[in-house]
């Protein structure tokens, strides 16, 4: 059964390392497992670090140990390989249009929660100017 991965601020992390493994252009420095859908091959440490992490926001982090433990504390779990070889692999982390449309959800529910905040803030400011208004009669009621 897979499960939903986290929304909210480790989303994008998800979102972000999905992105970059799933772009064919990187395939020679990190790519989907051949072998494992919900794996992921780091082929290239040096090329990760120049051409991705450095390249990429901080989101998941600006050098090797760093995006390691950022890997690490998402709950990808390494896959023991040959010497040299850096494979991650995460059971609701997959290949595929699923991991597509939860991506796409995730972003759904964003928006959804960001006009829901849009929303609250008209009402506090037509609270506010009928407050106002209010205090405007009173206040010409006294004179």
């Amino acid at each position: 059964m897979v499960r939903k991965l986290p929304t909210g601020s480790s989303s994008s992390f998800y979102l972000q390392l999905y992105q970059i493994v799933d772009d064919r252009s990187s395939d020679p420095i990190i790519s989907w497992s051949k072998s494992n859908n919900n794996s992921f091959i780091v082929w290239d440490l040096k090329k990760l670090r120049s051409d991705i992490l450095l390249k990429s926001s901080s989101v998941l982090g600006r050098n090797l140990p760093e995006f390691i433990a950022k890997i690490r504390s998402h709950r990808f779990r390494r896959v023991v390989k040959g010497p040299g070889e850096l494979e991650f692999s995460h059971d609701d982390f997959a290949r595929g249009p699923l991991v597509k449309k939860m991506m796409a959800k995730s972003l759904s529910e964003r928006i959804e929660k960001f006009d829901a905040q849009i929303k609250i803030m008209k009402c506090r400011l037509k609270a506010k100017e009928t407050t106002l208004k209010v205090e405007n009669l009173f206040q010409s009621l006294r004179i």
